[in-house]
């Protein structure tokens, strides 16, 4: 039996990763997301298509769900891509990110015939605390901060689909691992076991409290809901947390015994007061920067309870929260690899909580795939050009769709090398077939200078699009860096080839000639291949 598919967005995001790890093995995943396999650590599986796309842009998204489409399409759809920081600012990323975003795969995935679109949502979207008591499947995503707002407009949309695509809502409780992951958890911790005046202080009386779920316990929810799906009711709203809450309070109490023995005795400190800090804090951060955590929008939240009953999730899904992923008995974990890992802990939790808006690879992966024709054409009128004057000339005694092949093929390259962040790729490629080139009569100069033109006419005409004028850097880096690196390496080639005295005559050297032809050729064919499967 093939095995059933998923697209996943928001693949190389920290739900996302997990997700892929756990469900390699038995779907076959279409993983959609900014970000490259290499740069988020996301596993590299033959049941994994990785598509480095942003969703706030529709004409790269539709190209992707077309290639989707083309493979067979999918299942389900698990819409996990979105945009959250901490400064509680109305940034347009949101509008773009998780509202137009959202937008943009909900009307691309009418095309596919789908069994279920699920739609992450948040608990935080909704206000508290409720006079009506704790937070259910029914309450309405009434929450006043930005990122409450662009979930709610994006469960609209997903409910405005449910007559076209069958829809699901979930809303998470504060997802979070052994290696902690969740940005103000991280803040929490580093300070109360940090040796700072501020490590005994907590806000209002230590009463603030939020849901928090285990990503382990994530995953087992998305299963039982893989599994369960066809008994949903069109836009039902499930939620994936624990039951209840957890105080800070009781997390800064069994943190401080988790990590010196015995629990410190916390300061209250009043609201008023905690309000006037944060005003001193984002004003000296203003001024000398970074900017605190600790934001003014948060000071509405002190004391405030996010109490949950999700009861009802769990007896539509046949689910529960394991007893061993409660953030009170997970929480001697953490504090283990705090202690013990240090660097890893700060390393993985700086990179869930480093935000980066503008992705220059992305606009430069587009330009190169949406003008390949152009630079072909351009390429191929300059390698004219150095014909005319003596250059380049076993590039310019090929057949002209074989010169347009060949350039294409390294072109892909380059684009599958700015996609994977691998700038070895180009690289590697030159190795596996330097003898065969050499053997067959270019020389180290053509091969460098056909390079450098081919470096020269994409720089060119990248420079001149006015998005990409402000990433001078990135198009060295993701450009001429690889290309530099592989006319260095044709060069190492080359001085070792001579070395070695590998020169011919006669028929010897026809027959090298052509058995180094058809060598070429076959690995070129190979790798073509594989490229235009992995595009």
């Amino acid at each position: 039996m093939p095995r059933p598919a998923l697209i996943v967005t928001g693949a190389s995001g920290f739900v996302g990763r997990h997700l892929l790890e756990d469900l390699k093995d038995e779907y076959r995943i279409f993983a959609i997301a900014r970000r490259s396999q290499r740069e988020c650590g996301a596993p590299v599986h033959p049941n994994i298509a990785w598509m480095q796309v942003d969703i706030g842009d529709l004409d790269g998204l539709a190209r992707t769900f077309r290639e989707i489409a083309s493979a067979g399409g999918a299942r389900v759809l698990l819409h996990l891509a979105a945009y959250y920081d901490y400064a509680g600012e109305h940034r347009p990323e949101y509008r773009r990110t998780n509202v137009e975003g959202t937008k943009n795969v909900l009307e691309l995935a009418r095309s596919l015939d789908l069994e279920c679109f699920v739609f992450a949502s948040s608990v935080a979207a909704c206000e508290f605390p409720r006079r009506e008591g704790p937070i259910t499947e029914a309450t309405p995503p009434d929450g006043r901060h930005i990122y409450a707002w662009s979930k709610r407009e994006g469960e609209r949309l997903v409910l405005e689909q449910q007559g076209a695509i069958p829809t699901c809502i979930v809303r998470f409780g504060a997802v979070y691992s052994d290696w902690c992951e969740y940005p103000p958890l991280y803040v929490f911790l580093n300070t109360w076991l940090g040796r700072s005046w501020r490590s005994r202080i907590l806000a209002g009386s230590g009463e603030s409290a939020i849901p928090y779920i285990h990503i382990r316990d994530v995953v087992t929810f998305i299963r039982h809901l893989l599994v369960r799906r066809d008994r949903l009711r069109p836009g039902e709203i499930l939620i994936a947390s624990t039951t209840g809450c957890t105080s800070h309070l009781r997390l800064f109490e069994l943190a401080t015994r988790s990590y010196s023995g015995s629990a410190k005795r916390a300061i209250g400190c009043p609201a008023p007061l905690c309000g006037l800090g944060m005003v001193l804090m984002t004003a000296l951060g203003r001024v000398r920067g970074p900017m605190p955590f600790e934001r003014l929008w948060m000071y509405h939240y002190i004391d405030r309870q996010m109490e949950v009953d999700n009861s009802h999730s769990c007896a539509r899904l046949e689910w529960s929260p394991s007893a061993r992923y409660q953030m009170e008995r997970r929480l001697p974990f953490l504090i283990e690899r705090f202690k013990s890992e240090s660097v890893e802990w700060h390393a993985r939790n700086a990179a869930v909580m480093r935000k980066e808006i503008v992705r220059p690879d992305l606009a430069i992966l587009k330009a190169l795939v949406t003008e390949e024709n152009q630079f072909l054409d351009a390429l191929a009128q300059r390698v004219g050009e150095e014909a005319a004057q003596g250059r380049l000339p076993s590039y310019a005694a090929m057949d002209t769709s074989k010169l347009v092949w060949l350039a294409r093929l390294w072109h892909r390259l380059l684009v599958t090398s700015v996609q994977t962040s691998n700038r070895m790729l180009l690289v590697n490629y030159l190795e596996v077939t330097g003898v065969s080139r050499f053997k067959t009569g270019f020389s180290v100069d053509e091969v460098c200078l056909f390079l450098r033109v081919m470096n020269d006419v994409i720089v060119e005409a990248l420079r001149r699009r006015a998005d990409l004028r402000r990433f001078e850097h990135e198009l060295f880096d993701r450009v001429t860096v690889p290309i530099e690196l592989a006319m260095e390496e044709v060069r190492g080639q080359y001085e070792r080839l001579e070395e070695r005295g590998a020169t011919m005559s006669g028929e010897d050297a026809e027959a090298a000639r052509v058995d180094g032809t058809t060598a070429r050729e076959s690995i070129e064919s190979t790798i073509w291949n594989c490229l235009v499967q992995r595009r």
